[in-house]
């Protein structure tokens, strides 16, 4: 990097910088892509299960998972309500379809965040393959002096 210009070494720095912010959003968005799969499909599992529980009659006997894979024996005493999160740690008692209907919507909104940031994705990673070349022609020009 000797060789270079002072105004290249600056440009090609600047690339560098750039690049690596553009590979650590790109990281992120990966994680936050991969933690938006996680919710929906923990929703998606939800969804069947209270629709199993709505065919079920009450006194059904079921196992409640407490941790640790470990579980304890209850009793279902409703069918057709579900107490739901409502956010900011408060819940309410809902009919078994009020339920579905804000868990699905809940999903809808995950699904379009996901799409969101597959987009920007999409826009980085070509962001990335314009500044590649940009860097390795600077780079290049090195190895010819």
């Amino acid at each position: 990097m000797e060789k270079l210009a002072p105004e290249d070494r600056q440009r090609l720095q600047r690339v560098l910088i750039e690049l690596e912010n553009y590979q650590n959003t790109a990281d992120l968005l990966r994680q936050q892509l991969s933690i938006l799969a996680s919710s929906i499909s923990e929703l998606s599992t939800t969804i069947e299960t209270v629709k199993t529980i709505k065919g079920l009659k009450p006194d059904t006997g079921v196992l409640v998972p407490i941790g640790c894979d470990s579980f304890v024996t209850a009793k279902i005493a409703l069918t057709d309500k579900v107490i739901t999160g409502l956010g900011a740690d408060v819940a309410a008692e809902r009919s078994v379809e009020g339920t579905i209907g804000m868990l699905e919507a809940r999903m809808t909104e995950l699904g379009q965040a996901m799409e969101q940031d597959r987009q920007e994705l999409e826009k980085l990673g070509e962001r990335i393959e314009a500044l590649r070349p940009e860097a390795e022609r600077i780079l290049k020009r090195t190895k010819e002096e």
